[in-house]
């Protein structure tokens, strides 16, 4: 069992356990916010998952959530398919136990330390938006830990965003994801991950590994890009506490709310989109 080590930043939960690189706040505000992307992905990216699945899902498998949250994915696809069986695994139990469907379980655990079940125990495993969660040497730990518990011929599907460089990208939004970039870089955390999926999969032992990039519009191209802003400008409003150590005037809540609106209106005049990627790989036979 994970002990909870938390600290309070301006008004807000975070952890603070060295052993937990997670940047974003736990709370209900961000627990919300997280249930909200996910509908946001699901009806962008028009699924759940991209893997070739679809007829053993509905069969029966048994699939992972990688750090799982609150478990909207989980829930999602075990309403999708009965049949199967879900595991969710975070580090903290953001999840709620009193309304989950009879073919899920959950478990506290860091993925980054070890992932607590038996080797070639899972056919499919999702991961995503783990760039503000894991560190470089994270990365390499868990993939690995992952291929263990997947069945030989088992999928992986990890999903992460390109937020280090943006498609028309101005300078107002420059200057936010490169604060954030660098703070990523400097707790040692690879901000470019996205761009590493298939690599670091290829090291870690997957094969047939390949890449499908996605550009997410950003407050335009209608109710997709509305969505996905809304996110977005509620993840970095919830991020503000650890952003404003890497810029001080930021501490200011007002003026880094302003900057946030003005990031919208740049990204609407300049359709700025982001690159979503997504990495399907398979464990040798």
């Amino acid at each position: 069992m994970i002990e909870p080590q938390h600290q309070i930043l301006n008004g807000r939960n975070f952890h603070a356990n060295e052993k937990v690189a997670y940047l974003l706040p736990e709370d209900n505000d961000e627990m919300s916010r997280v249930h909200k992307q996910h509908v946001v992905l699901k009806y962008t990216l028009q699924s759940n998952f991209q893997a070739p699945l679809q007829e053993k899902l509905e069969q029966g498998i048994t699939v992972l959530d990688s750090g799982c949250g609150p478990a909207s994915w989980v829930f999602d696809m075990a309403k999708d398919f009965p049949n199967s069986k879900f595991c969710g695994i975070d580090i903290t139990s953001a999840f709620s136990q009193d309304t989950k469907p009879s073919n899920c379980e959950f478990t506290i655990a860091n993925i980054a330390e070890k992932i607590p079940y038996p080797d070639n125990h899972f056919d499919f495993i999702h991961q995503r938006l783990l760039i503000l969660g894991l560190t470089d040497a994270n990365w390499d730990f868990t993939l690995k830990e992952l291929l263990r518990v997947l069945k030989p011929g088992g999928y992986i599907e990890l999903h992460e965003p390109d937020l280090h460089e943006l498609n028309n990208m101005g300078p107002l939004l420059q200057q936010l994801q490169h604060t954030m970039s660098n703070m990523l870089q400097s707790r040692g955390m690879p901000p470019k991950i996205s761009n590493e999926l298939q690599g670091r999969a290829i090291k870690a032992g997957f094969v047939n590994a390949q890449v499908e990039i996605t550009a997410l519009k950003l407050n335009h191209g209608g109710q997709a890009g509305k969505m996905l802003w809304d996110d977005y400008q509620h993840g970095y409003t919830n991020m503000r506490p650890v952003m404003a150590m890497s810029n001080a005037e930021w501490q200011d809540e007002e003026l880094y709310a302003i900057h946030i609106d003005n990031c919208a209106k740049e990204a609407e005049a300049l359709q700025t989109s982001v690159n979503w990627y997504t990495c399907i790989a398979q464990k040798p036979l």
